[in-house]
């Protein structure tokens, strides 16, 4: 039995000796508020549940803040990251203090979807179309959609602000509205009700959506931690484009969706999410421009004065990402 003993006490030694001595403590904790649980924001939780967080040193904490308090947390001080794209480049073109670091959303994920007797745009003539609300991005692109069939909001369409995505559905459902733009998700539910899938908002106007908002004061003070943020979201939107199933699988578990839905809403929201983070050009002169009406600002925004890409930049050389 001695041998026996020894060998057991050696095998329990080494076991000892490879595990990490306080993982727990080794990891900075990290708080981001995102305004919902949706399509848009599974980046974040495959960095969060693909240890890809983890592996750089990061306990990520996700919290569901909608609109300005989520503004008002991240000045604060109460979080270290926000996810509200518009509402960043809005607060940074009024008063500075706040910057778009990374976009992992470089295009909108809605798609236009019709009552069942609409087969084309321009049949929305004279037709009442939904919007969450006046003023932000799904509301312009709402515009440009309407204004590619040659139709103008009020004069051709009456917009009506009814509200979150499932309300808007049902809206559809009592025909109050004709139309409305739709995230994946939802699109999948109103195709089920017999409502038209018409058009994919981004071939319009390719309006960046998600992306992480950081104040320009742990922007200075904490890059190294801004970096491996960074490095990890790379790495998970890699994992998005390159591991389907893996993606559907993190879907349907976060957003409580059978398999069917989480692959057909992949499958129509895959082509939303970038590579790099960094929005297109066009892209982010149209949101831009949008934040600009929204805003009553004179002068247009420029691009300085609401995002940072330095650190990115330098992730990417460091990654060899081209």
């Amino acid at each position: 039995m001695r041998p026996f003993v020894i060998a057991l006490f050696m095998l329990l030694l080494g076991n000892w000796l490879v595990l990490p001595s306080e993982p727990a403590a080794q990891e900075k904790p990290i708080r981001i508020a995102i305004p919902s649980l949706s399509i848009q924001e599974i980046p974040l939780v495959i960095a969060q549940k693909r240890g890809l967080f983890a592996a750089q040193g990061l306990a990520v904490e996700l919290i569901q803040i909608a609109g300005s308090p989520a503004t008002a947390a991240l000045i604060a001080g109460e979080v270290d990251y926000i996810t509200h794209n518009s509402r960043v480049i809005a607060f940074a073109a009024l008063n500075g203090r706040l910057r778009v670091i990374f976009n992992h959303a470089s295009l909108p994920l809605y798609y236009l979807v019709t009552a069942p007797e609409i087969k084309e745009g321009k049949q929305l003539r004279g037709k009442i179309v939904g919007i969450s609300a006046f003023g932000g991005v799904s509301y312009h692109l709402t515009k440009l959609v309407l204004e590619s069939f040659g139709l103008t909001a009020p004069k051709d369409v009456t917009l009506r602000a009814m509200g979150q995505d499932s309300l808007r559905v049902a809206a559809m459902s009592a025909n109050s509205i004709q139309g409305t733009l739709l995230p994946p998700d939802h699109v999948i539910k109103a195709q089920r009700l017999g409502f038209n899938l018409l058009s994919y908002s981004g071939d319009v106007a390719p309006l960046p959506m998600g992306g992480l908002g950081i104040t320009e004061r742990n922007l200075r003070d904490k890059r190294d931690d801004v970096k491996r943020m960074l490095r990890a979201m790379l790495q998970a939107l890699r994992y998005l484009h390159d591991d389907r199933s893996g993606t559907i699988g993190a879907m349907s578990s976060w957003l409580r969706m059978s398999g069917s839905d989480a692959t057909a809403s992949y499958d129509l929201g895959v082509k939303a999410f970038g590579r790099d983070g960094i929005p297109s050009p066009s892209g982010m002169k149209l949101l831009l421009k949008s934040a600009q009406e929204d805003l009553k600002l004179p002068n247009e925004i420029s691009m300085a004065a609401v995002t940072d890409f330095g650190p990115l930049m330098e992730v990417k050389k460091e990654m060899a990402i081209p």
